[in-house]
C-alpha cells in the first residue's frame, strides 16, 4: 500500500514549503548569536554582582554551601508533598 491519500490537499506556501535560503539561515544564526551574547553578558553581570555582595557583606563559601543545602532540602520536601497530594487527588 502506498501513502494514505489526503482528502484535503494543503495549500502550497512559499515561506513554509520552500527550503530556507543561505541568506535567511545566516540572518537567523546571527540573531541567535546576538541573543546568546546578551544572555552570557547578563550571566556575567549577575555573577559579578553576586561576588560584590558576598565580599561586601562578608559571606563565606561555607555559608553559601549551607544555604544551598538548606534550600535544596526545602525544595525536596515541597516536591514530596506535591507528589503525595497528586497521589491523593488522583
Amino acid at each position: 500500500m502506498g501513502e494514505p491519500s489526503e482528502l484535503i490537499q494543503p495549500a502550497f506556501d512559499k515561506f513554509w514549503d520552500n527550503p530556507p535560503s543561505r541568506r535567511e539561515l545566516q540572518k537567523a544564526f546571527n540573531k541567535i548569536g546576538q541573543n546568546q551574547d546578551y544572555l552570557f553578558g547578563a550571566v556575567d553581570t549577575q555573577a559579578l554582582v553576586g561576588n560584590f555582595l558576598c565580599e561586601t557583606l562578608g559571606v563565606t563559601k561555607g555559608q553559601l554551601d549551607a544555604y544551598v543545602a538548606k534550600k535544596a532540602a526545602e525544595l525536596e520536601e515541597q516536591r514530596k508533598k506535591a507528589e503525595e497530594e497528586a497521589k491523593i487527588n488522583a
